[in-house]
């Protein structure tokens, strides 16, 4: 029998369900938000929002109260993190502590989720996302309010890369406050940015601030992937908004030769829906009714429903309280009949009396031998413990050390990246000591402004401009930059 699924995503304009049998949509349906209600993704009036979802839900007759949640993309954050191989014991805490150190935000003021890929011998590869509690907490509680239960949520950005195939693509995806843009490579979402915008901004400022973002966001990408750029054949797919206004497809792709349509409709439906602007739904939904095919969607599949919320098990002593209920009352009604036909039998119950101190002194002394050899156990145990947190100190110590190179040059590669608006880069390359940035400027005093912003940051010891040239109408350089003068 086919899977179903419902799924929700609240934003600051408005609120978006939709249900699915199978590959099958069933219904969908919306309704927008009085402003202020919602900002960047966190709910700020939770009584109001989950009254609007009970209405939404009671006049689409949606039905069902079991959800899988979208959670704005807006100050969440992403990273790679490769740890030495490790025990799956002491593999969470490992991630943990990675987390807080390269975050740059108190681990205490997020949820993160994460999932282990395949790695080269000796390392482990963590796929790490990270959402803000607030975010995440107002949305829970609203939908709790409104009398939904959600089971299953995940990142508006995984869930866009989830809305194609094609294992590797770019996903741009305009709502009224905000946009979103994916690279996805290899089925696995790279890079993400999530944008907020004012309703109020007009189409072309829109189109510039995206733009610019996808600029950044394939730059960013290619030159720390140098040897496998984003090759100009990866199709970019627009929804949303963009989905209707092909004129500006091209503008938003500025230099980049990339082949832009609109989202192909990953699901069936009904004549009528609007696929594009329920791209986000469409691929929380295919998170649980994709079955075996998900990984051809998308290789990330962690639950980013935190564990605090998450249904909790019956404990075992509930499930066996009701039979030594009924056991107890059986044997207070067998003592009641024993004390009535006490006088009768007493010299049986002597006897029976003497048979069952010998049992009792005998079980005492099987309970002090089994109380030895518990304490003996834990004396062992708590030695294990302590060996344990002495082999997690020394890893601490590994990570710090086997990631302080790598901290480094993604410092240099962030300087680097910052870019006045006269200047594209199209190479970086090096190491720790020494790196060749290749670029081309506006003209020749852009170049040498963006030297002076580079040697002004103090990163490097050295900055040589080894090569400057006129290329049509703009200048191509190349900057040396090393970490002291030899």
């Amino acid at each position: 029998m086919a899977k179903g699924a419902t799924s929700v995503y609240i934003d600051d304009s408005g609120i978006r369900v939709l249900s699915a049998k199978g590959r099958r949509v069933r219904k969908w349906a919306s309704m927008p938000l009085e402003p202020g209600l919602v900002k960047h993704g966190v709910i700020l009036n939770q009584d109001e929002v989950a009254a609007a979802v009970r209405r939404l839900w009671r006049d689409k007759k949606i039905g069902t109260g079991k959800v899988v949640a979208g959670i704005s993309g807006i100050n969440c954050l992403y990273r790679w993190l490769t740890l030495p191989e490790l025990p799956s014991s002491l593999l969470a805490e490992a991630v943990r502590r990675e987390a807080d150190r390269v975050l740059g935000v108190p681990i205490e003021e997020l949820y993160t989720f994460w999932q282990v890929f395949p790695s080269v011998k000796g390392e482990t590869s963590i796929y790490l996302a990270a959402a803000p509690k607030n975010c995440v907490d107002t949305l829970i509680l609203t939908l709790r309010k409104a009398g939904l239960n959600p089971y299953v949520m995940d990142l508006r950005t995984t869930a866009l890369a989830r809305t194609t195939t094609e294992p590797t693509a770019i996903i741009i995806d305009l709502q009224p406050e905000n946009f979103d843009i994916v690279v996805k490579v290899n089925g696995i979402p790279e890079v993400m940015r999530s944008v907020p915008l004012s309703g109020e901004v007009p189409l072309e400022e829109k189109v510039s601030s995206i733009r610019e973002e996808f600029d950044r966001a394939i730059t960013f990408y290619n030159s720390s992937h140098v040897n496998k750029p984003i090759e100009p054949t990866v199709p970019l797919f627009v929804s949303g908004e963009l989905a209707g206004w092909e004129d500006t497809w091209k503008l938003i792709t500025g230099r980049w030769e990339h082949p832009v349509q609109a989202l192909p409709a990953a699901m069936e439906a009904s004549e009528g829906l609007p696929a594009c602007q329920y791209a986000t739904n469409i691929g929380l939904v295919l998170k649980e009714v994709a079955g075996n095919d998900a990984i051809a969607y998308s290789r990330v599949k962690f639950n980013a429903l935190p564990e605090a919320y998450r249904p909790k098990r019956t404990p075992v002593s509930q499930l066996l309280f009701p039979p030594v209920l009924i056991v107890g009352i059986a044997l207070v009604a067998y003592m009641a009949y024993l004390s009535i036909n006490a006088v009768s039998y007493t010299s049986a119950l002597r006897a029976e009396w003497a048979s069952i101190s010998q049992i009792v002194v005998s079980r005492q002394a099987e309970a002090q031998a089994q109380a030895r050899a518990q304490t003996e156990e834990i004396e062992a145990l708590t030695e294990q413990v302590s060996s344990r947190e002495e082999t997690a100190d020394a890893f601490t110590t590994t990570f710090r050390q086997f990631a302080a190179g790598r901290d480094e040059i993604n410092g240099d590669l962030g300087q680097i990246n910052e870019l006045p608006g006269t200047i594209d880069l199209l190479k970086v390359s090096g190491n720790t000591e020494a790196m060749t940035v290749t670029g081309r400027g506006a003209d020749a005093l852009a170049v040498f402004r963006y030297a002076r912003q580079l040697r002004a940051s103090g990163r490097f010891g050295l900055l040589v401009i080894t090569d400057m040239h006129q290329e049509e109408l703009q200048t191509g350089f190349t900057l040396l930059l090393t970490d002291g003068v030899e």
